[in-house]
């Protein structure tokens, strides 16, 4: 199969299972049950989901999602940022001097959960992992407040609620396999 085809077809699937640990039941009510704030998703395979919702049953505004089974990680973000399908997009998360870059595309879809958004898929083996942990963590554990911006749009998100949720993703993203 084609590379292209292949990431296609594994972005879909992830979207899929997205939804499903977080309680989809269709993508119209893709975040229906959603609780305020940050929250973490697991299952046996290893997969974890670090999301955070503004509000009850809000969009995801950020979601990042660690497929240790099939070496992916994964970026989303629910949020309309005012530009056509497909067209490529950047995703930066900073905390104080703490910055996290990751490129991917607006999907009308927001990758099959429903609202449109921002997308990335990474291929990650355990060593691009350790080369994402240092990019990252940073800014998840700062002091905050996050500032999350896509394209020209941005917005802050609060670090309160993000302690324990990031442990467990700490734990099975970047611990051992």
């Amino acid at each position: 199969m084609p590379r292209r085809s292949f990431r296609r077809l594994l972005l879909a699937i992830m979207a899929a299972t997205f939804a499903m640990f977080a309680g989809a039941v269709s993508p119209a009510s893709a975040d229906q049950g959603d609780k305020q704030g940050w929250s973490l998703g697991s299952d046996p395979r290893k997969r974890v989901f670090l999301r955070f919702v503004p509000a009850n049953d809000g969009p995801r505004v950020l979601v990042l999602g660690c497929l240790r089974d099939v070496d992916s990680f994964i970026v989303l973000s629910e949020q309309d940022i005012g530009i056509g399908h497909g067209q490529a997009a950047t995703l930066t998360l900073t905390n104080g001097a703490a910055r996290f870059v990751v490129e991917g595309k607006f999907e009308g879809d927001g990758a099959g959960v429903g609202r449109p958004g921002f997308a990335s898929e990474i291929d990650a083996d355990g060593k691009a992992l350790q080369q994402i942990r240092p990019k990252l963590i940073p800014v998840l554990e700062g002091k905050g407040p996050l500032v999350l911006s896509v394209g020209s749009t941005s917005r802050e998100l609060p670090v309160a609620g993000l302690a324990k949720p990031l442990s467990g993703f700490k734990s099975v993203c970047f611990g051992q396999r």
